[in-house]
């Protein structure tokens, strides 16, 4: 075999048929995403995978302490949210076909909201793997309170903390 075609055997292709099967499965999923790991382990030093999402899906505000995250779009729309320690939201960025990638610095407090169906996103983390650090002042996925926190996100204005919503 020639080094060419091995290293075609090599390859990684993630093709639009693939896409549509995430997006097929984060629609059915109860969490309305669905995940397409990259990488071999926790223990690999770049963390990565395709995420597909769905409008609806939450994403508990967290943070990475030790880590910076990519996020590029591959198809769709989605809101990134930054916040204060104590929750204020500091900014709302659209990734779009026009704006496809951002960085987020280690330690910033961030989520994300799906714009629109069938989103796929290619995130990108340093490894190992670290789990996130949770915000205190969201609620945890499948508490009552993430449909109302869900919303607020959606309408929330810059420097507005969700307890300030009535």
């Amino acid at each position: 075999m020639t080094k060419a075609a091995m290293a075609s055997e090599l390859l990684q292709l993630i093709t639009p048929s693939q896409f549509r099967s995430l997006a097929k499965q984060a629609t059915k999923s109860p969490r309305r995403r669905s995940h397409l790991l990259l990488h071999s382990g926790h223990a690999d030093q770049v963390q990565r995978l395709a995420i597909a999402a769905q409008p609806g899906t939450y994403v508990r505000p967290h943070q990475h302490s030790q880590q910076w995250e990519v996020l590029v779009l591959l198809r769709g729309r989605f809101d990134v949210l930054t916040f204060e320690r104590d929750g204020r939201l500091l900014e709302r960025k659209t990734l779009d076909e026009t704006v496809p990638f951002v960085q987020i610095p280690r330690s910033t407090w961030h989520t994300c909201l799906v714009c629109k169906r069938n989103t796929v996103i290619l995130e990108l983390k340093p490894g190992p793997y670290r789990p996130n650090e949770f915000a205190n002042w969201a609620p945890p996925e499948g508490a009552k309170q993430v449909a109302s926190f869900w919303r607020w996100m959606r309408q929330a204005k810059i420097g507005q903390t969700w307890s300030e919503i009535p």
